[in-house]
């Protein structure tokens, strides 16, 4: 907290930024399933059809944003593209009427919208070598604020879709996405920008092994927390006969263990290295999933929900400087490599997860999240000698 109130004013305003790009889009990004099937009265296999065509558009804008921010395109400008789609597919949000329309405007305007957060990242990042700032810390404060804002978004607007109807969530958004112009327009300086990077010729550029062996480790944490949160409510609900309040309860003792854990794992990435914060989050996240297997009273799956925040709190504080710290003079391509990394991960493991429960159960499930999690470990472990190129690790 004294590293909060140290930071310069332009530092504490980009983390609003990022907080208020989190909190509009974790207001909607959970909230279209449930609409095609309950707002737009399709059928739920055509959720599918939306998320096929977000994912991979959301992996090529991110890829893209990260190239330009690398090679000196102003990040004003950059970030406009993201704030403005967000505050275009929030108004049009309240017109749609079919599945068909929120295919062909919704799903290109939300991948565009999914730049802002790696964008801001990168800036964040930038704005801290310039300002000679600890970047790692100023990495957990800003996946803090996603952290932060996930806690708040969905639940608000299920809340209000609840009370009042989609109309009105969508107008929430919609105000949220006004918001984050004006910041835009406040925080961000209309020349800042990446020192540009020279190209290589075509073809020469060699292949990132570090960067490749990051992404591939954060994919397999998020794997495993994708498919916990996909199937918690049914496995903790109809499988094990809880309380239905037991999902909600476990995910905000998870968030909020989560928030404090991110702020004590740069300390821990200082004193023993961030691979290894990583390895120790990825064995945290293989015995909480078992232990979730074994459940039978609330007590037991909010008490394991400590240890599971925990293990999310480490990756998530540290795996960003991580990724970061294999390409330090690409910054916006790092950031994009960890940002479809979780993008691709989610997807994966939500959609996997209803093959593995329709083939077995949920508990069978939490096995696999558990097996993902070590395929996480083991890529760390495996690749050791593949160091970063700067001494934040």
């Amino acid at each position: 907290m004294t590293f909060f109130l140290q930071l310069p004013r332009q530092a504490v305003l980009i983390l609003l930024l990022q907080f208020t790009n989190s909190l509009g889009v974790s207001s909607l990004v959970p909230l279209m399933s449930f609409f095609i099937v309950d707002g737009l009265k399709a059928e739920p296999w055509q959720v599918g059809l939306y998320t096929a065509l977000l994912m991979p558009l959301t992996l090529l804008s991110n890829r893209w944003a990260g190239e330009r921010l690398d090679h000196g395109f102003a990040v004003r400008k950059l970030l406009l593209i993201p704030v403005s789609a967000f505050v275009l597919l929030s108004a049009l949000l309240t017109q749609v009427s079919s599945l068909l329309m929120l295919i062909v405007l919704i799903a290109p305007l939300m991948s565009l919208s999914n730049m802002g957060s790696g964008t801001i990242f990168t800036f964040g990042r930038l704005y801290a070598e310039r300002q000679a700032l600890d970047i790692g810390r100023i990495n957990s404060w800003l996946r803090m604020t996603v952290s932060l804002a996930w806690m708040i978004g969905p639940a608000l607007s299920f809340t209000l879709v609840a009370s009042f109807g989609f109309p009105v969530a969508f107008t929430c958004a919609f105000a949220i996405g006004l918001v984050y112009l004006v910041l835009w327009h406040v925080v961000v300086p209309a020349d800042f920008r990446a020192k540009p990077r020279i190209r290589p010729e075509k073809g020469r550029e060699p292949v990132n092994l570090g960067l490749l062996i990051g992404g591939m480790s954060c994919i397999g944490f998020v794997i495993t927390n994708s498919l916990f949160v996909s199937a918690m409510p049914l496995y903790f609900v109809n499988e094990t006969g809880l309380p239905g309040s037991t999902p909600g309860l476990s995910l905000s003792v998870k968030c909020l263990v989560e928030i404090f854990v991110i702020f004590a794992s740069v300390r821990l990435a200082e004193r023993i290295g961030t691979r290894q914060v990583l390895m120790l989050a990825a064995c945290l996240a293989a015995v909480s999933m078992l232990l979730f297997t074994q459940v039978s009273a609330l007590w037991q799956v909010l008490t394991i929900s400590v240890l599971e925040g925990t293990y999310y709190g480490l990756f998530a504080g540290v795996a960003i400087s991580f990724v970061q710290s294999f390409a330090p003079d690409r910054p916006g391509r790092a950031t994009a490599v960890y940002m479809n990394s979780l993008f691709l991960g989610s997807m994966i493991g939500s959609v996997s997860m209803g093959f593995i429960a329709s083939a077995a159960d949920f508990r069978t499930v939490l096995f696999v999240a558990a097996v993902s999690s070590m395929a996480a470990l083991a890529t760390l472990v495996v690749t050791f000698r593949v160091q970063p190129e700067t001494s934040q690790t």
